[in-house]
């Protein structure tokens, strides 16, 4: 039997895709292989459609479509089946309705020039939609190209609008749907729909640009001069996806400790009284460290457990159990981690120990728990405020950018609407100022050469320093610092812990160690010290990375420890170690 000899007919309305088909192994369509015998000449080879629902299939020459269709979008005239488009080279090349490429079989309109694909030829659009939750009448399919401005998100739109001539209204498709209550990462307050915002000048909480009030958008009913552009707000990005009309609002979070008196908390990540530091608590502010973001304690207020080594600053003590984030859509939930463990930070790609803000969402993804911020991150908020920048910044995009700070490229990035500095998220959570024992003064981030005419050094590695890129730098002895020979790859993981087999430990002493992989004095605040208890041999890295994957001494015995302690050898790991 030959092409065309037998035809099918497809009598579902079921979408078609556009195959090869050859024979499967199991002689079904799979998305992995999409193979299936025709089933009107019985080849297995050539292209063709195929129904996954009915699991039908077969050549274009095998399958009876109808020469001409009354399409109920297009009324005035039938259209016709063509079978190549290169026989009508006048059109696009796309359907006029869902926007596709043409497929070898499409109908056409040679009076209107309207090309229909062959799926919506076989499920057209609705000619009349009445969605009571977006409007009190129905819409009405205007089926041809026409400029027109959408009232619902204010977006120009270029053909097929959805009409309401009672109430002069013109919708893309899509946008008749629109939830009507949600929440979104960029404020406290569900918002609600509306088909025109009060007169007067709104810029969108989002993307920050001007809006026009007479359109459709997001507003808040607490926060009077609050409002978002409705594609702003549905971005997924910002909205979780959840409708929330009708639904109760969430009860007041758990607070994170319980008040004992004017100075002593019960926090819920330690079982201890924890009493608000004072004169009589002596500390090294450089080298105690907060439990939660685990940087120095240094000149700000903290807690002190009063049976033990814990230490929290007392913003951190603060720190919300749930909040909403700017760069992540779900709520999140703060954790505390656990001893020595080591993990990395979704959007500044730090590693880090300490708390941390997860989020128990599938986030698109079947593993569970799979965003995970660390507590600088997840504290940022807008305006973003920085001493190195004269403008505000916001996260108005997900586009990748040129960091301001490092000239690297960043997805995760807070922009300037003033000007175009974006600044990445591991530049802006960098601290403002540190302690380094190359200097005795307080070290503070720079950019530019200021009033020096000459080269500029780095006094740790003795290497030049890039004026045009942040850097530390001292204002009484004109240091200056690269922000990595400063901080290291460990800045955020706690002395006195193990990481990769080894403990942390402070590079305080009168002689630098010689790391065994790059084969260089450690020149970072912290180094990883291991002993080798066979031989008592001690071994240094300078930095995660050399401690990392590789054949060199501190790998071999990272792996002799392992299989001593009957772990997996397999413990270098970005997200958790």
């Amino acid at each position: 039997m030959g092409r065309g000899d037998h035809k099918v007919k497809f009598s579902c309305n079921h979408p078609l895709d556009y195959v090869e088909l050859k024979e499967a192994e199991d002689n079904t369509y799979t998305e992995a292989d999409p193979s299936h015998n025709c089933d009107g000449c019985g080849e297995v080879d050539g292209y063709g459609y195929y129904c996954d629902v009915c699991e039908i299939g077969a050549h274009v020459q095998c399958i009876d479509f109808p020469e001409t269709i009354n399409y109920p979008c297009h009324s005035r005239h039938p259209l016709k089946k063509v079978v190549s488009l290169e026989t009508i080279d006048y059109t696009d090349g796309t359907c006029h309705f869902c926007r596709d490429k043409l497929g070898e079989v499409m109908y056409h309109c040679s009076i209107c020039n309207i090309s229909i694909d062959l799926n919506c030829s076989r499920k057209p659009p609705p000619v009349t939609i009445y969605e009571p939750k977006s409007h009190n009448h129905a819409f009405t399919i205007m089926p041809i190209k026409v400029s027109f401005t959408c009232s619902a998100c204010g977006m120009d739109g270029g053909r097929n609008p959805y009409v309401c001539l009672e109430c002069g209204f013109m919708l893309h498709k899509h946008c008749i749907y629109l939830p009507r209550v949600i929440e979104i990462n960029r404020h406290d307050h569900r918002i609600s729909r509306t088909y025109q915002l009060d007169r007067g000048d709104w810029e969108c909480g989002v993307c920050r640009k001007k809006m026009d009030w007479t359109f459709g958008a997001f507003s808040c009913q607490r926060c009077s001069n609050y409002a978002v552009h409705s594609r702003c707000a549905t971005r997924n990005d910002v909205w979780d996806g959840i409708e929330l009309e009708d639904e109760p609002e969430e009860e007041e979070i758990e607070d994170p400790y319980v008040v004992i008196n004017e100075n002593e908390i019960i926090h819920f990540s330690h079982g201890h009284h924890l009493r608000l530091g004072c004169d009589d608590v002596v500390v090294d502010h450089e080298k105690t460290r907060c439990n939660a973001c685990i940087r120095p304690i240094s000149s700000d207020p903290f807690f002190k457990c009063v049976q033990c080594e814990f230490f929290l600053h007392k913003a951190c003590a603060s720190l919300p159990r749930k909040k909403r984030n700017i760069m992540h859509e779900h709520k999140l939930t703060l954790e505390i981690g656990y001893l020595g463990g080591r993990f990395r930070c979704k959007y500044c790609l730090q590693f880090f120990d300490g708390f941390q803000y997860n989020c128990y969402n599938s986030c698109g993804s079947t593993s569970y728990k799979k965003v995970l911020l660390d507590v600088r991150c997840a504290s940022i908020s807008e305006p973003f405020h920085h001493e190195l920048h004269p403008h505000p910044l916001y996260r108005t995009s997900t586009g990748s950018k040129s960091c301001g700070a490092c000239g690297k490229e960043s997805e995760y990035v807070l922009s300037c609407i003033a000007c175009e500095f974006a600044l990445s998220m591991d530049c802006a959570t960098l601290p403002r100022k540190v302690k380094h024992r190359c200097d005795d003064h307080v070290l503070s981030l720079h950019h530019g050469a200021g009033n020096s005419t000459g080269q500029l050094w780095c006094d740790i590695c003795e290497g030049k320093t890039d004026p045009s890129v942040w850097f530390y730098g001292c204002d009484e002895c004109g240091v200056t610092l690269h922000i990595k020979c400063v901080l290291g790859d460990m800045y955020h993981l706690k002395p006195g812990n193990r990481y990769k087999r080894g403990e942390l430990v402070y590079n305080d002493g009168m002689t630098r160690p010689y790391c065994e992989v790059c084969e260089k004095h450690c020149m970072y605040p912290v180094f990883l010290k291991g002993i080798d208890e066979i031989d008592s041999t001690i071994l240094y890295a300078c930095s995660l990375e050399c401690a990392g994957e590789g054949w060199h001494p501190w790998v071999t015995w990272g792996d002799r420890y392992l299989k001593r302690n009957n772990e997996d050898v397999h413990w270098n790991n970005d997200n958790k170690t």
